[in-house]
């Protein structure tokens, strides 16, 4: 939104909102309701969807849930009828936190996936990251580890990619978190200590005491799981020392409730009711009840595991309690959530798509709008398949990444709309060649492409990356812009090898961007492969 469209009374009421934003919300939210006023007025759906959107992320910091939900699914229909998706997408992006930290996943879920939804159809990365780590978080709480690994190394590439992202630090920091915790789940021990290994050395040096504290957690989970009983409660000492009632509740409790269960599996109840009060605490002044039930649940285990019947009586009715209010709440928010869907139902595109078949739905969210390809979520749920398979088997699997030579001269001198269909011809090459057994093709995004190659030898390989790159020269698509050629030509990375157990995708693909790197600085329309082994070894 170009608030320079605007009068000086309108530009006055976004700067106090944009000024009072996370400081003052009574200021905030008068500045809003007088922009709303004048939007209505005026008819300007651009001012009215600001002015909703800002009520909503405003109760959405006061964990105020009901004015939350009204405001925040305001703003949708009059944003996307003027176009602002990137606003549509955080707006969903955040009634899926919300619903998720309320107990709701399958609606926390739906939002996430219609947010992924908007950032793909109107390249939106700079806001898809964020949601593929909350969707981590969901998968975590649900307990499929394996997706909630996928979705937090898509967030994590991206910001290995963009260093400038704000709160850098602080993001790497939540979804290594995200990811050491569910290695701790599927007991990968080389790999929640390798997460160990980056946290101690990207993140402890540049941050606030405040949040190491989730770090300090994580640190004990790892050492009590490897027996190292010295270590686990130097860490512990540290929480105890640390830890404070100012702490952020919504960033600290999944890793403090992990935490707690630790404590009170291995008996130590001093430490745990020290823990347990700092959370207890700091969650009773949120009102979200799921927390608070939540947390309870562990009071319950250790008043029965140390046969205190009394107590043990009191907390469970105190839980069924907080059920039945959880129960009342979330009928009100379902309620409230169907009456706002259907007001702007004829406006909306995207809740339009909730209407239609589940069958749908799931294509949709696999495939890139533009090319028709697989997109990078599908290429995750695959990529597990594959590396699942090709671990029992002791079968051999490729990775490859592919660009395009100097596209961006091509965009620059050609134009956007040319640009996309120099895309969608690689795009239609690649899905070409997916029609062969045991290939898949995806786009993985702006001009970048992965292949995977299942089950053959090396040199199989290598030549049909050379097929590859020959019929994408041969196909003679101009581009006179180019540094290298007068034609389109692409440069390939690959990484070849038989997969440990403990082999992912993204460790291919780090190695596969490697070799794609390395080619690019000595020449284009060329490939290079490496053997995953040997360059690990070397590592």
């Amino acid at each position: 939104m170009d608030v320079r469209n605007y009068n000086r009374e309108v530009q006055l009421l976004i700067s106090e909102i944009q000024k009072n934003r996370g400081k003052d919300p009574a200021a905030l939210l008068s500045a809003c309701d007088k922009l709303l006023a004048y939007g209505k007025s005026i008819k300007d759906d651009a001012l009215i969807g600001y002015a909703f959107f800002s009520k909503g992320e405003t109760y959405y910091l006061l964990n105020d849930a009901s004015n939350f939900y009204s405001q925040m699914l305001s703003c949708m229909g009059p944003m996307e009828h003027v176009r602002e998706w990137g606003y549509v997408a955080m707006a969903n992006n955040m009634l899926g936190i919300v619903s998720l930290n309320r107990g709701n996943a399958p609606f926390a879920l739906d939002y996430f996936i219609k947010a992924i939804s908007i950032c793909q159809d109107y390249s939106l990365p700079d806001i898809e990251w964020m949601i593929h780590m909350n969707l981590g978080s969901l998968y975590l709480n649900i307990e499929e580890y394996q997706k909630a690994i996928s979705h937090t190394e898509i967030a994590y590439r991206h910001l290995l990619d963009n260093y400038s992202v704000d709160d850098y630090i602080e993001n790497a920091t939540a979804i290594m978190l995200g990811m050491g915790r569910a290695y701790l789940k599927l007991d990968r021990e080389d790999k929640y200590l390798e997460i160990e290994k980056k946290l101690k050395t990207e993140s402890l040096p540049y941050l606030q005491d405040m949040d190491k504290i989730v770090i300090y957690c994580f640190f004990a989970r790892v050492h009590q799981a490897i027996g190292e009983a010295d270590a686990r409660d130097y860490w512990i000492n540290m929480v105890n020392e640390n830890a404070s009632t100012s702490m952020p509740i919504l960033d600290v409790f999944d890793d403090f409730y992990d935490y707690l269960q630790m404590l009170l599996a291995i008996e130590k109840y001093d430490d745990f009711f020290k823990a347990y009060s700092v959370l207890d605490d700091l969650t009773k002044h949120t009102s979200i009840k799921n927390l608070e039930r939540k947390l309870l649940t562990l009071k319950i285990r250790y008043y029965r595991k140390v046969g205190q019947i009394e107590e043990y009586k009191i907390a469970s009715v105190l839980y069924f309690e907080l059920s039945e209010f959880m129960e009342r709440e979330n009928r009100l928010m379902v309620s409230n959530m169907i009456v706002m869907r259907n007001s702007y139902m004829e406006l909306t595109q995207i809740n339009r798509k909730v209407e239609e078949e589940n069958t749908f739905l799931q294509k949709r969210s696999e495939t890139d709008p533009l090319t028709g390809m697989y997109n990078r979520l599908k290429l995750n749920e695959y990529s597990e398949e594959a590396f699942e398979k090709a671990i029992i088997n002791r079968s051999s699997i490729a990775v490859e990444i592919l660009d395009i030579d100097y596209f961006k001269q091509y965009n620059d001198n050609y134009g956007h709309q040319a640009g996309d269909d120099c895309i969608k011809f690689i795009a239609l090459t690649l899905l070409e060649l997916s029609k062969e057994d045991r290939i898949f093709t995806a786009r993985y995004g702006g001009d970048e492409f992965v292949v995977i190659y299942e089950g053959f030898t090396k040199e199989e390989v290598e030549n049909k990356v050379d097929n590859l790159r020959n019929m994408i020269y041969k196909a003679n698509w101009e581009h006179r812009f180019s540094l290298s050629d007068d034609r389109v030509t692409i440069s390939q990375g690959i990484c070849y090898g038989t997969p440990e157990s403990d082999t992912t995708l993204f460790a291919y693909l780090q190695l596969a961007d490697e070799m794609l790197y390395e080619v690019k600085q000595e020449s284009r329309n060329n490939y290079k492969i490496c053997d995953a082994a040997e360059r690990n070894t070397k590592k």
